[in-house]
């Protein structure tokens, strides 16, 4: 147990992004004949959020690396935890926004590696895998159960507000949460932080918002 949450790096990982993939359209393909299943629905958000946790204590063991990696301030993270809290509470218009989040996220993370340097197991691979697994089918699940329209001012503020936290805060602890101070090595460019605020903020919002509209047109078509 203590290997799994071992805080000294490997400085490499090795998981294998076919597989990540493949593991992914397996599941997505299950998620899609349960899709109307609510239980399976609330034990996967119960479930996300427990690993979610765990990687939140595992973080809490040291100060530092608890504040520049540990808070739930990435998207993902967010997604995460906003997803189960807003459906529970039934505020399905902001587990519509938060479920798109997820999507979004976990697509951008298993396009643009960057896991934490470690080799399997440990509990940076799991969440990196089975995290971003769970959290994507439960998007899908919640949008296709709940499925609200979003309007383009809700989606405005609460991206514009949530990236400013994130900003502001990477700025004062020298992290970088939600890649808003320097892009994953995967990239090949550099963009001074101002500009990626903008220009991450700006890119979800037209993608939420347009995601929405499609998403939600659906509906008035059947």
């Amino acid at each position: 147990m203590e290997y799994f949450f071992r805080h000294s790096e490997d400085l490499r990982t090795n998981i294998k992004m076919p597989l990540v993939w493949g593991f992914l359209l397996i599941y997505l393909i299950l998620i899609y004949k349960l899709r109307y299943k609510r239980k399976i629905l609330a034990i996967q958000l119960v479930s996300l959020s427990l690993i979610e946790l765990a990687l939140f204590l595992r973080y809490y063991e040291g100060k530092v690396l608890f504040i520049r990696e540990g808070l739930p301030l990435y998207h993902c993270r967010i997604a995460a935890f906003m997803m189960a809290i807003s459906y529970f509470r039934k505020d399905y218009k902001l587990s519509n926004y938060f479920a798109w989040l997820g999507i979004i996220g976990t697509l951008t993370a298993y396009s643009f590696p960057d896991p934490s340097k470690y080799l399997w197991p440990h509990i940076t691979n799991l969440t990196y895998v089975l995290g971003h697994i769970l959290s994507i089918g439960s998007a899908l699940m919640i949008l296709t159960n709940e499925r609200r329209e979003l309007d383009f001012k809700l989606i405005c503020k609460i991206t514009l507000s949530m990236n400013l936290m994130i900003y502001l805060l990477n700025k004062t602890v020298s992290a970088n949460y939600g890649y808003l101070n320097h892009l994953p090595d995967s990239f090949s460019i550099s963009l001074p932080s101002p500009v990626l605020y903008l220009v991450i903020s700006c890119g979800l919002i037209f993608l939420i918002y347009g995601l929405s509209k499609i998403n939600f047109r659906k509906i008035l078509k059947l």
